[in-house]
C-alpha cells in the first residue's frame, strides 16, 4: 500500500490546530527546502499571531531560519568530514577537512548531503514552546561541533554584544577579513534581538558532547519564567 505524502496545506493545517490549542509543537528535518521554510514562517505566525506579536514575525522567522540552515549544515559537514576519512574532532584533520569543505562545497552538494543526512540518522529538530507568557525556540542537531568552531563562534558572540547596528557590523567584519557565514549569522541574530528590545541574555547556544542546542527565548508578558532562571 502507498503512503501519500502530506502536503503543505495538511502539514500547516495540524500545526494550526496544534498552535490554538496551546500544544508543544515540533518540527523536524534533514535539509533546508522551500517546503521547511514555509513550515517554519507558519508555525512563526501562527503563535505570534495569537498572542497579538505579529511584530516580531519576520525577525524571529529570520532568526530561526538562520539557526536550521546552520544545524544542516553542521550535520552535512559531519559527513563531509567522514567521508574525507578525517577527524572532525582533531584539530590538523579539522583544520584540513574545513579548508576542503570552504573550496568545494555549494548549494548542490548541499541538497546531495542533505539526503546523505538522512539516511546516516543526522537530524535537525524545531520545538516550539508557547504560551500566554512567552514562547521558548529551541533548533537541535545531533552533533556536536568542533572545539575551535565553538572557540571563534563565542568570540563572535562577545564581539556582536557591542554593535546595534547590522551595517557597522557588516562593516568591521569586511574590513577585518571575516568570512565565517555561520559565526556571522549567529552574530546578526544579537542585532536583530537587540533591534526589537529582546534582551540578547536570552539567546544561549549549549554545546553538548552528542547534540547542539540553539534557544531562543521571546517574553510576552513580565510573568514569562526563562528556563535560566527556573533552575536558579
Amino acid at each position: 500500500m502507498t503512503v501519500s505524502t502530506p502536503t503543505l496545506e495538511q502539514i500547516n493545517d495540524n500545526i494550526g490546530v496544534q498552535v490554538s490549542e496551546g500544544r508543544y509543537l515540533t518540527l523536524k528535518t534533514h535539509r533546508m527546502t522551500s517546503m521547511v521554510e514555509k513550515h517554519i514562517q507558519f508555525a512563526v505566525e501562527s503563535i505570534l499571531d495569537k498572542n497579538e506579536k505579529a511584530s516580531l514575525v519576520t525577525t524571529l522567522y529570520t532568526i530561526l531560519k538562520e539557526l536550521v540552515i546552520n544545524g544542516c549544515k553542521a550535520n552535512q559537514k559531519r559527513i563531509f568530514f567522514e567521508e574525507l576519512g578525517l577527524d572532525i574532532s582533531d584539530p590538523d584533520d579539522y583544520k584540513r577537512g574545513n579548508a576542503e569543505y570552504k573550496k568545494i562545497f555549494s548549494e548542490e552538494m548541499a541538497l546531495e548531503y542533505g539526503l546523505k543526512a538522512r539516511k546516516k540518522g543526522y537530524y535537525v529538530i524545531i520545538d516550539f514552546n508557547h504560551d500566554s507568557t512567552g514562547m521558548t525556540l529551541e533548533v537541535i542537531n545531533n552533533t556536536s561541533i568542533a572545539r575551535e568552531e565553538e572557540a571563534a563562534l563565542r568570540e563572535k558572540l562577545k564581539r556582536a554584544m557591542n554593535y546595534n547596528d547590522i551595517a557597522e557590523f557588516y562593516m568591521d567584519q569586511a574590513m577585518s577579513g571575516e568570512s565565517e557565514g555561520a559565526g556571522l549569522g549567529i552574530a546578526l541574530i544579537i542585532i536583530l534581538l537587540k533591534g526589537e528590545n529582546i534582551d540578547p541574555g536570552y539567546f544561549r547556544i549549549i554545546i553538548e558532547e552528542d547534540r547542539t542546542i540553539t534557544r531562543l527565548e521571546i517574553p510576552f508578558t513580565e510573568n514569562f519564567v526563562s528556563k535560566r532562571d527556573a533552575r536558579s
